[in-house]
């Protein structure tokens, strides 16, 4: 706004002078054309006049027989007959006359009875004004000689100096009014800057005070909304991080506009190829009827709100598309995993059945080895020591699915006491794959690390260490042998991280992939319960992931293999 007033300071005196004093100017040339049209005109009729006179003079002595005569010798006087023949002309001789029938008086005056021609003459090659009338059976021509235009015309100079006159004196008018409007203006300004860094302000004391008080206001009040529109944008983006749906907005050229990080982490879970940028989703076979119906409404001229609802079946889940198209042909995406869940209480009773079946296995294995012990004090001792080693190892498993039950709940009701730091991921994951290493070597994995270094994150890094610990662990005992892993980082925005963790192992069956994070849930559970897993690993990555803002999903590969799909706020 400042700067629209200063623009307007410097230039308003010659925007006023150049834009009324060109209106005025064109006026007063207008003016005097009009004024010289009228002169001429008037000096015309005066002429016709004095010449019709001159006419009536010749006629009557015409009549009488005589040879037609005037006082003003300069005046050409010729008698015609009806068919245009010259009967009498006192500038040229008779064997020079000529027929007129053609002349352009003539003809005028054929049709009305009178007419004037101002022309050069085709006999005497001399300029005149000519005035003919007709009578009974003859017409009668005077005609007046001029070399110039401007001695039968005279124009009326004082008319035209007066308006030049006038002009004149309204430009410095104009000017003086433009150079009190222009102050006027400068003052605005530099009120509307002391209003904008808060220094302190008086109104003008002139006529524009009320003015001033108006635009200040209103600058107030723009200021003011603004400041809202922040915040209340500020709301729209928690908002839009914190829902649970998927949602893009895009322009009419199917641009994004906004969207959240779980738009992302749908269209990646519903396509077979990895996804990085929301205008993506239109390449993806699966929103084919969305791609048309934009397609449709796009080319159409109707100024209302259309939706198209899709829904899709994808690794056992149900999902739902909506298209919202808006009047100016911009539209929205949302996208919602509506697969129905488990009543919470269900969960509950699980949960409770889980535990204490998790539990009773360990404590029963323990208290018959401890009865064996007991019963039998006088077992040999590599019996006795096999039996001890037994328990130990048994006390070590229940004390694993302790620690992690013990960091679920922490997890889900006390997650404010895990510190965040400034971290570098890179370092975290490297560390992880460092601690495994001979593990890995010994099944013949190899893992590739696509992740920047640094990669800076906000977060705590036990956390963030036991996520990929555990996506680790689950490749190692799950996955199979000379397996490849893939760890990446395929996106990043001003606040998330897009991560993907993938091998090319036996995968998982897509009934079992909706519930692979849910607690002591096993898709082979003879076979996990002998690697001595607890069932916790996935819903600890899970929880771990959401207490740094995040999502995480899961799929099969196209190719084979398991593929975990992951965010990380940045702060």
């Amino acid at each position: 706004m400042c700067f629209f007033f200063y623009i307007c300071a410097v230039t308003i005196n010659q925007r006023i002078l150049t834009y009324f004093g060109g209106i005025f100017l064109v006026f007063s040339i207008f003016i005097i054309l009009i004024e010289h049209r009228y002169t001429q005109n008037v000096a015309i009729e005066n002429l016709c006049d004095k010449l019709e006179i001159c006419c009536d003079v010749v006629k009557t002595q015409y009549d009488k027989s005589e040879i037609p005569f005037l006082p003003d010798s300069t005046i050409r006087i010729t008698i015609l007959d009806i068919d245009g023949n010259i009967v009498f002309d006192n500038n040229i001789v008779p064997k020079e006359y000529t027929n007129h029938a053609s002349r352009k008086e003539f003809t005028i005056a054929k049709k009305k009875g009178k007419g004037f021609a101002i022309r050069k003459s085709d006999t005497t090659k001399q300029s005149y004004f000519y005035y003919i009338k007709k009578y009974e059976n003859y017409y009668i021509r005077t005609a007046k000689p001029f070399n110039r235009l401007s001695d039968v015309f005279k124009t009326d100079n004082l008319a035209i100096i007066v308006i030049l006159l006038f002009f004149l004196c309204a430009s410095g008018a104009f000017y003086m009014v433009a150079r009190r409007f222009g102050n006027t203006i400068n003052a605005l300004k530099n009120l509307i800057e002391k209003v904008d860094s808060g220094d302190k302000y008086n109104f003008p004391d002139n006529e524009f005070r009320e003015i001033s008080e108006y635009i200040v206001n209103m600058y107030k009040k723009l200021d003011h909304t603004q400041k809202a529109l922040n915040i209340e944008r500020e709301k729209l983006m928690s908002h839009l991080r914190l829902s649970k749906r998927g949602l893009a907005i895009f322009s009419p050229q199917r641009k994004e506009i906004l969207s959240n990080e779980l738009f992302i982490q749908y269209i990646n879970l519903i396509s077979d190829k990895q996804r990085r940028y929301p205008e993506s989703v239109f390449e993806i076979s699966q929103f084919g009827e969305i791609t048309e119906f934009l397609d449709d409404r796009q080319r159409n001229d109707t100024n209302i709100f259309e939706t198209k609802s899709v829904q899709i079946h994808k690794n056992d889940s149900i999902i739902s598309i909506n298209c919202i198209i808006f009047p100016d042909k911009s539209f929205e995406i949302t996208i919602d995993d509506i697969t129905q869940q488990e009543e919470q209480a269900l969960l509950k009773r699980q949960l409770t059945q889980n535990i204490s079946h998790e539990l009773k296995t360990p404590i029963s294995s323990i208290q018959g080895f401890m009865e064996t012990l007991l019963n039998n004090p006088d077992m040999e001792e590599e019996k006795k020591k096999f039996y001890i080693q037994r328990c130990y190892n048994q006390a070590i498993r229940l004390s694993y699915l302790l620690q992690d039950i013990s960091m679920l709940n922490k997890l889900d009701e006390t997650s404010n006491i895990f510190a965040k730091d400034d971290l570098d991921l890179h370092s975290i994951i490297d560390s992880v794959v460092q601690d495994v290493a001979l593990e890995l070597e010994e099944k013949h994995f190899n893992v590739h690390v696509d992740v920047a270094s640094p990669l800076p994150i906000k977060g705590n890094q036990s956390l963030l260490y036991s996520v990929f610990r555990n996506l680790l662990d689950n490749s190692l005992h799950y996955a199979g042998s000379d397996i490849n892993i893939e760890i990446s980082c395929y996106r990043s925005d001003k606040e998330f991280y897009y991560l993907s963790f993938a091998d090319n192992g036996v995968g998982v069956e897509e009934t079992h992939l909706n519930r692979i994070f849910d607690r002591f849930y096993r898709v082979d559970k003879g076979r996990s319960r002998k690697l001595g897993g607890t069932g916790l690993g996935l819903a600890i990555v899970k929880n771990a992931i959401h207490l740094h803002q995040g999502r995480i999903s899961a799929k099969n590969r196209q190719g084979g293999g398991l593929e975990f799909l992951f965010t990380l706020r940045k702060e």
